[in-house]
Parts: structure tokens; C-alpha cells; sequence
């Protein structure tokens, strides 16, 4: 919630947030709005969740969902191995706890910069 009302706020954009509790709510999230036509900007997930961790659900939203947007891990355990099992499941950077509300919207800032980039080239492209 915090997030949100702090990104309304700096981007002056509505931002909707939709929380997931676990990993497979978190995929069944994605799966109903992929299947109305729509889909999330950045998705945020932790690596310890029960059901399904942060790795196991990210492989599925990737290889299962065929999601391309951006996906940021977290973690509280900034060891190699873990660090590398997020980063092999296919999240697009890892942001290590506590995350500040400074660099947690500079991440956002920075993907969402890049998907806006991403969306004007394809613009142009198809031209």
C-alpha cells in the first residue's frame, strides 16, 4: 500500500497494486489478467513464500505463462547461491532486504523507464 500511494505520488500516475500472498496466488494473479488481454508492468516477489517460492513461481510465470515483463525478486539472504538460483529462475534483478523506499522506487523507475523504451521501439518497428 505504501508503494502504491508513494508511486502515485512521484509519477503522478495511477498505480494499482495487487498483493499475492504466496507464489501460486501470485501466478494465478497473472494468469486472469493475461487472459483478459492485460497484464503487470513490474511484478515483485519475494523468494520465501509458502505454496510456491519466489524461484519455483517466476520459472512458471516465464516458462508456463510466457510472461515478458519485468519481475523483480527479493530476498533477506544475500548469499551467492541464493542470489543465483533468483537470478537463474529468471527475475530481472534482485533487491536485497530491508529495501528502502528509495531504492525500491529507483528499481521501479529504472524498469519501467526500460519497458517504456522497449514499447516506443516496438511502436516504431511496426510502422
Amino acid at each position: 500500500r505504501q508503494i502504491q500511494s508513494e508511486s502515485n505520488r512521484i509519477w503522478q500516475h495511477n498505480v494499482v497494486v495487487q498483493e499475492a500472498d504466496d507464489g501460486s496466488t501470485a501466478l494465478a494473479a497473472v494468469r486472469t489478467e493475461l487472459a483478459f488481454g492485460r497484464s503487470f508492468d513490474i511484478i515483485l516477489i519475494d523468494f520465501v513464500m509458502s505454496r510456491m517460492n519466489g524461484p519455483e513461481a517466476v520459472r512458471a510465470l516465464r516458462i508456463e505463462l510466457g510472461f515478458t515483463g519485468t519481475i523483480l525478486g527479493i530476498t533477506g539472504n544475500a548469499l551467492p547461491k541464493e542470489l543465483t538460483i533468483f537470478q537463474e529462475s529468471g527475475v530481472d534483478e534482485v533487491l536485497i532486504k530491508p529495501l528502502s523506499k528509495a531504492n525500491l522506487l529507483a528499481a521501479f523507475h529504472k524498469h519501467l523507464q526500460k519497458n517504456e523504451e522497449y514499447n516506443d521501439q516496438q511502436q516504431h518497428s511496426a510502422v
